[in-house]
């Protein structure tokens, strides 16, 4: 089976689903193909070249982050499902894979299906428990964290620790994948990708209450939604052993490259067969 995997090409979600994933199924990874010549089975990743031509072959449309952005990041649910829906009517894929499966019950979608979590970044392994915390990080978007930076930053210096964002996630002791304000596709059809870099690097993870991170969890995880709640949990976090034991079971929980790729190229060949 001939793979071809192609995308606009230009985000993080293409990085990891279009580039690492496609070459890990062993398919053929074209950013911004026009020519779908010679592949059995197209995959196209997030939002869609208008350029590219399809000559009639099968084709399953990855749908991670696919909504218009930022526009789309504070719809409320009515709108946000109308564009999905409208969405997939228009493009009429041969199969879909969904990030979450609150996304695929949004969809109202009934073809042939995969919901299929964000690997783990492959370069990252499991950190070593330090006796007490030092760093609290966040890896991603700082627009995205929003309000949550100034409160991080309070509260980490109110301890005696530091808030990282952007720099190591592996020298960090906590790690953090939360989000500011957002509408409803954020909250619900956003994947797991930050928490699957946490699991492999067997960090505590506090998060947002979204569908993608409680969907994959490990059962280690701390979920806030206010201020509070995150003073609760950086209290939590303080203690060695309750690191250690989230360490072990986000660990056990990580999803790997192998593994979803192994679980990706065997549901292609079942729906292309």
């Amino acid at each position: 089976m001939q793979i071809l995997v192609t995308g606009r090409g230009s985000s993080g979600s293409w990085k990891v689903r279009g580039v690492q994933l496609g070459a890990a199924i062993g398919a053929r990874v074209v950013p911004r193909c026009t020519d779908t010549r010679g592949a059995d089975v197209v995959v196209w990743v997030k939002r869609f070249v208008q350029a590219a031509r399809l000559n009639g072959r099968r084709w399953a449309w990855d749908i991670v982050d696919a909504w218009p952005q930022p526009e789309g990041n504070v719809w409320e649910k009515d709108r946000a499902v109308a564009w999905l829906r409208e969405e997939l009517d228009r493009r009429a894929p041969g199969a879909v894979v969904f990030p979450t499966s609150t996304m695929l019950a949004d969809s109202g979608w009934t073809g042939p299906t995969l919901v299929l979590p964000h690997h783990a970044w492959p370069l990252y392994r499991p950190v070593q428990v330090r006796d007490r915390v030092r760093v609290v990080g966040y890896e991603g978007s700082l627009t995205n964290l929003g309000e949550w930076r100034a409160v991080l930053e309070r509260a980490c210096a109110a301890r005696g620790w530091r808030f990282s964002a952007n720099e190591d996630l592996a020298k960090c002791d906590v790690g953090i994948a939360l989000r500011g304000r957002a509408g409803y596709a954020p909250r619900h059809w956003k994947s797991n990708v930050k928490l699957a870099n946490l699991q492999a690097l067997g960090l505590p993870a506090i998060c947002s209450p979204e569908c993608g991170y409680m969907e994959f969890a490990s059962g280690a995880e701390l979920y806030v939604d206010s201020e509070q709640e995150l003073a609760e949990a950086l209290d939590r976090c303080a203690s060695f052993e309750f690191r250690a034991r989230a360490a072990a079971r986000m660990r056990a929980a990580v999803p790997t490259l192998a593994q979803v790729a192994e679980r990706y190229r065997a549901w292609l060949g079942q729906w292309s067969s």
